[in-house]
């Protein structure tokens, strides 16, 4: 009897889940698989294998929903989506795969305590790559461009938008230059074999990525990533499908709340500037970061 509703508890628990995702996916264009991977491992129970299929499916069906309610019918940034898309199914097939092959690992030992090898490397991989990318947009947004104005945002030029790569594309979304075809395929090569690995759709690393690197406006920004992370999320569910790596029970509570926090999310988004939306994304991502380090923590002490 204590185990079934223990159980219920822990579906409802991911409805929850589902619905907090949700709203995040809607505002920063971001699936939230950075969050629901670890959150379902940590506080829902679920092996990370598990964790890193189920969340691919929420991410996609998290990413539908805010397509959906923001629906552009000039489609910006479809162009550049499109291109970055190409390099998708080859990263997620490697990402799945390393998963797979991490299964299979022995225990790994530290500080003399033996640990699930999966559950360990993915999470310690997690840590670092949340941590780089939350600590660098903090830092952006209060030391480099602590006074620019939101025309000053609409200006800014990315990293790599003069790479000497061709052939090149220019894209009405990027205001500063050509970009790089072969750079785009190789970034969305690196977002598949992410999503792949952590169930994430890629939108923790692509929005600040669009921005940044290629020099597309954070609104932009937004759609593209929302794009991509459908076109992942997509791939990633196949894959993880075919690995027998997803809880599709769990999967059904999640999804409601995805419907619903996607609709908030997208009206909140909406009200928000471009330095605004850089500025509270940085301190979502490092709570993420500090909630799987604390797990780390737990699992070697």
């Amino acid at each position: 009897m204590i185990d079934y509703f223990l159980e219920h508890w822990i579906y409802l628990g991911g409805a929850f889940l589902g619905l907090g995702v949700g709203i995040l996916t809607g505002i920063f264009g971001a699936g939230g698989g950075f969050i629901i991977t670890p959150a379902l491992n940590i506080f829902l129970g679920l092996p990370m294998n598990l964790a890193v299929g189920t969340s691919a499916c929420q991410v996609l069906s998290a990413a539908g929903f805010t397509f959906t309610h923001n629906f552009d019918k000039k489609l910006h940034g479809l162009k550049l989506a499109l291109l970055i898309g190409i390099g998708l199914p080859g990263g997620v097939y490697l990402g799945t795969q390393t998963v797979s092959k991490l299964k299979d690992f022995p225990p790994i030992t530290v500080l003399g305590k033996d640990l699930n090898a999966v559950n360990f490397i993915l999470l310690a991989v997690f840590t670092v790559l949340l941590f780089v990318i939350g600590a660098w947009m903090l830092f952006d947004c209060f030391y480099l461009r602590k006074h620019h104005t939101e025309e000053d945002e609409q200006k800014h030029k990315g990293l790599l938008t003069n790479l000497k790569i061709p052939p090149y594309v220019r894209c009405s979304t990027i205001p500063q230059g050509q970009v790089s075809i072969i750079l785009l395929i190789i970034i969305g090569l690196f977002m598949g074999f992410l999503s792949g690995l952590l169930g994430i759709g890629g939108g923790v690393i692509m929005m600040p990525m669009l921005f940044y690197i290629i020099g597309q406006q954070a609104k932009f920004a937004v759609r593209t990533s929302v794009m991509l992370i459908l076109m992942s999320g997509l791939f990633a569910t196949i894959s993880h499908a075919l690995q027998h790596n997803i809880d599709y029970k769990m999967v059904a509570f999640l999804i409601p709340g995805a419907f619903i926090g996607s609709r908030i999310g997208t009206s909140i988004h909406k009200k928000i500037s471009s330095k605004s939306l850089r500025k509270y994304f940085s301190f979502v991502v490092l709570g993420a970061m500090l909630m799987v380090l604390i797990k780390i923590i737990k699992m070697i002490f």
